[in-house]
């Protein structure tokens, strides 16, 4: 039996539904377009000794989802979001004395792409250290939704991400 595709809008709603159980979401206005919504998690993890007072370490998480939605993604599409993406994690991300980990998320919602962005998407690596990984590291994460085809694809760090979306389709 064959997958019935849906529309892009109707995916984005499926996956910021998804989203909403964890994240924090926001919807973007139309001039911000091709993004259409941000989400943010966070995650505090403490270990301690017999008491609470008596913490031995601490490490926060950090996610800072961004979700493109565009009819046909192009290499010039997919690099100009990313470097939208980054600028805009970037500036969330704060390496304090705890953080271990920031990931910026690319996620591309399009009813078609060329051959050329979903090689670039595939291949996309970008991994910053703060202070030698002292106070952690952000890295970035892509996937793309094709509604027209019912096909997800991502880089290796984007797999999690890859996941939730097929399940979605």
């Amino acid at each position: 039996m064959e997958k019935q595709s849906c529309s892009r809008e109707d995916y984005m709603e499926k996956l910021l539904s998804a989203y909403s159980q964890w994240y924090d979401i926001t919807r973007m206005p139309a001039e911000e377009a091709p993004l259409a919504a941000c989400a943010e998690f966070h995650e505090h993890q403490t270990g301690y000794m017999l008491v609470r007072k008596a913490e031995m370490w601490s490490a926060d998480r950090h996610e800072y989802v961004y979700i493109f939605t565009l009819p046909h993604l192009s290499a010039e599409n997919f690099r100009s979001c990313m470097e939208e993406a980054l600028r805009r994690g970037l500036e969330k991300v704060d390496p304090v004395p705890g953080h271990m980990c920031s990931g910026i998320v690319g996620v591309f919602i399009c009813g078609s792409a060329d051959a050329e962005a979903v090689k670039l998407l595939k291949k996309y690596r970008w991994r910053k250290s703060f202070q030698f990984s002292l106070r952690g590291w952000a890295e970035a994460h892509t996937a793309l939704a094709l509604t027209g085809e019912s096909a997800v694809v991502s880089n290796a760090a984007g797999r999690n991400t890859a996941g939730l979306l097929k399940k979605l389709l």
